[in-house]
């Protein structure tokens, strides 16, 4: 599977539809909510979503709000909303809410694309949608060919831009699969490994000791995003200015938004280019940004979205390998002598206890991480075993020095 998104520039009349759909599918939402609220709370039964489904079909006769609407894109919305009820009874997630009177964004989804009434046509730079027609599109790339189209999801954002999300299918025949063989794939990866510590001042540090500076996109825009958040809680509830006002500042965010996507993706692109084994830790993002102090700034860095764009690229790329190791004491730990070198996160250089090296901390995390990264890759080849970069991490220790069999040969002091 691999979704492509892209931008669409609906004329007016089009536009018209494309709301009259997202309102169309709101008003769905909540009725078929209300109808399973209301039947739990009186007559104590469940409903699935067939039975809603033939109430669908039923009210279809009759409602021209729904008739505007493709069919498939209504039996979608039902679906979601059964999911988000087997999501709560299943997993305890949170109850279906209504949707507001005034929602600025939204999505509709196509649930099979590939019957024609989804059809891309990049050479004329149009994307036809069944019930809205030949909309003008923006193909920055180029589609799958040996793929199936299964699904697509038209999303306005609260910018008001208009985008598209294809979703293929990969359709290999199994007679053209070949093996590689994994010993070969890591031979090539290791031509060029690096390790990469994510980071707050630095956002990322390689194991080359090359850091990268925190764009700190968001930061340096909060003194327009305040004063655009100021404007609008002044604007009358309801009234056309505080429309407006709304729009200015949906617009500022979509920029820091496009500005943080577009350096992460020249940012992969250089590493993906340039090293064939790229690690990076895995972190737990959405743990780490519990910590309210740390949150904003966090955010603002989008590791995850780095991670992502470097994986899906280097997949494309023939003997390009990225990889995620555990970040366990990959701040403590010290490269060369596998000793654990507990401190507070302040400090950036540390005194090992076990070899006595002073240490750039990022330096060191990140050579931790191209360690545990080319085990993890090259574990059990024999052309891999070498001292030090290439056996797997020792176990952490509580303050004392490991022995230099856990971590390898001791090399020289760089």
């Amino acid at each position: 599977m691999r979704a492509l998104r892209f931008r669409l520039y609906p004329n007016p009349e089009q536009q018209e539809r494309m709301l009259a759909a997202l309102e169309a599918c709101k008003h769905l939402w909540n009725d078929a909510l209300a109808h399973r609220k209301r039947r739990w709370e009186e007559e104590r039964r469940s409903t699935s979503y067939n039975h809603q489904q033939w109430i669908l079909t039923a009210a279809r006769n009759s409602d021209p709000e729904l008739q505007q609407v493709y069919s498939q894109v209504a039996q979608d919305v039902l679906h979601r909303l059964d999911k988000a009820f087997r999501s709560f009874l299943q997993y305890h997630s949170r109850y279906p809410k209504f949707k507001g009177r005034r929602e600025y964004g939204g999505s509709f989804t196509y649930p099979q694309a590939y019957n024609g009434s989804v059809r891309p046509d990049v050479r004329r730079n149009r994307l036809y949608l069944s019930k809205i027609g030949n909309v003008r599109a923006v193909f920055h790339r180029s589609l799958p060919k040996d793929s199936t189209l299964k699904t697509c999801t038209v999303v306005r954002e609260p910018c008001g831009e208009w985008y598209a999300s294809l979703v293929y299918e990969d359709v290999v025949p199994l007679r053209d699969v070949k093996e590689v063989p994994v010993s070969r794939k890591v031979s090539q990866a290791v031509a060029s490994p690096l390790g990469i510590d994510l980071g707050l001042k630095a956002v990322i540090t390689t194991s080359d000791g090359i850091g990268v500076p925190h764009p700190k996109f968001l930061r340096k825009a909060e003194t327009r995003l305040k004063r655009l958040q100021s404007s609008l809680s002044r604007k009358r509830k309801g009234s056309k200015n505080r429309a407006k006002a709304r729009h200015r500042l949906a617009v500022q965010h979509a920029k820091v938004a496009r500005q943080r996507r577009d350096f992460n993706h020249k940012l992969s692109e250089r590493l993906v280019r340039e090293h064939d084994l790229i690690g990076f830790e895995d972190l737990r993002i959405s743990n780490m940004v519990r910590n309210h102090s740390l949150a904003k700034s966090i955010q603002d860095a989008g590791w995850g979205q780095l991670m992502k764009f470097a994986e899906y690229k280097a997949a494309s790329k023939k003997g390009k390998i990225v990889v995620r190791v555990k970040p366990a004491y990959t701040t403590q730990e010290c490269y060369f002598c596998g000793a654990l070198n507990q401190m507070s996160l302040e400090t950036r250089k540390f005194l090992c206890v076990g070899c006595g090296r002073t240490l750039q901390r990022d330096h060191n995390s990140a050579r931790i991480v191209l360690k545990r990264a080319l085990a993890q890759v090259g574990q059990g080849m024999p052309e891999l075993n070498k001292p030090v970069e290439t056996r797997p991490p020792p176990v952490p220790t509580t303050g004392r020095a490991s022995p230099v069999a856990e971590a390898g040969t001791r090399s020289p002091v760089r």
